[in-house]
């Protein structure tokens, strides 16, 4: 009797033991994605996939870092950083200097830069540049888009003074303290016609082929820890498709991460955010599936910024964009 009691123990603590395992939450792994730029509506696919719980079905928890894109993709490529949403202009300049970051996804489909002016000030063209002050950020895809908008123009270096503004564009043109700016077609033009103040635009894809900001990691990243990529690259695809899907939805789930927009900046947002859905397909996505990036603009990029003298040496496109974590098209 005694022993029929003890293995009935014996089984109990097992069964137990074993439930409690069972009811342990599996431990996620932490990574760390460089937002490069401030809280922003454009972020909405990583909001999504956070708040609908996308990460946590890969048993990834995710922090978001935002710090600015001017040593992101260096701690990246040294392993120092996991994750970088950044432009595709961005992975070939670094490729340039041998550092080892790939591009893993598209976020945006067209290359969003535009340059802004007042429509009063008279640029319409490109060719109206000349003469004139530009205002960005001296470095990164800002200044990478007005040098090839300038080119593509036939204007030299001179003809054009480009003013270090920071990310005070919609400021800066608002007080005329220079005559346009680079920023982004999803996102100046319609805060700034929002103000009641009319611009002219001309947008960088009606100049020339190059590649949108993306999800980007290291090379080491992808040879020690592929599964992981993998899992990133699944959640965010999704976070994508759940915000074109349900657009009002992904807007509100944003404004839980800008706490501080008023109800007038509200409406800015939102018309940032669906211009910005825009620019997250093309005709090629639509044929390849999100997220996907065209391998031949990638080449036209590379050979337009080693024109340029943004690009140190040519790298082979395959070297620096691995689209093999995608989901296959349906």
């Amino acid at each position: 009797m005694k022993k029929k009691l003890l293995l009935l123990a014996v089984v109990a603590v097992l069964l137990i033991g074993g439930l409690f395992f069972i009811a342990r939450p599996k431990t996620q792994q932490q990574v760390t994605l460089a937002m490069t730029y401030i809280p922003n509506t454009q972020f909405a696919p990583w909001y999504v996939a956070e708040e609908k719980g996308y990460f946590r079905d890969e048993g990834l928890e995710v922090t978001f870092d935002y710090r600015m894109d001017i040593d992101a993709l260096q701690l990246v490529g040294t392993g120092k950083m996991d994750y970088a949403i950044a432009g595709g202009d961005q992975v070939l300049v670094a490729r340039g200097h041998e550092i080892p970051v790939v591009y893993l996804m598209s976020l945006y489909a067209q290359f969003p830069p535009a340059i802004i002016a007042k429509s009063t000030a008279g640029i319409e063209t490109a060719v109206d540049l000349k003469g004139k002050t530009l205002g960005l950020p001296l470095y990164g895809t800002n200044l990478l888009a007005a040098k090839a908008i300038i080119k593509r123009a036939g204007l030299g270096p001179k003809d054009v003074q480009l003013i270090d503004i920071g990310y005070t564009q919609i400021t800066s043109l608002l007080e005329d303290k220079v005559d346009a700016v680079v920023g982004f077609a999803n996102n100046e033009p319609i805060k700034l016609k929002a103000m009641g103040v009319a611009v002219n635009q001309l947008n960088s894809w009606d100049y020339f082929s190059l590649v949108g900001h993306g999800l980007i990691t290291g090379e080491q990243k992808i040879k020690n820890n592929p599964d992981e990529v993998g899992k990133l690259v699944r959640a965010s695809i999704r976070g994508i498709q759940y915000a074109l899907d349900h657009p009002e939805e992904a807007f509100t789930i944003c404004t839980k991460y800008i706490p501080e927009l008023g109800a007038e900046q509200k409406e800015q947002e939102w018309e940032v955010l669906k211009s910005s859905m825009a620019l997250w397909e093309n005709a090629y996505t639509r044929e390849h599936g999100l997220g996907s990036s065209n391998p031949e603009d990638w080449e036209d990029a590379q050979a337009l910024m080693y024109e340029l003298g943004e690009v140190a040496k040519i790298t082979p496109v395959s070297a620096m964009l691995d689209l093999s974590f995608l989901p296959e098209k349906e």
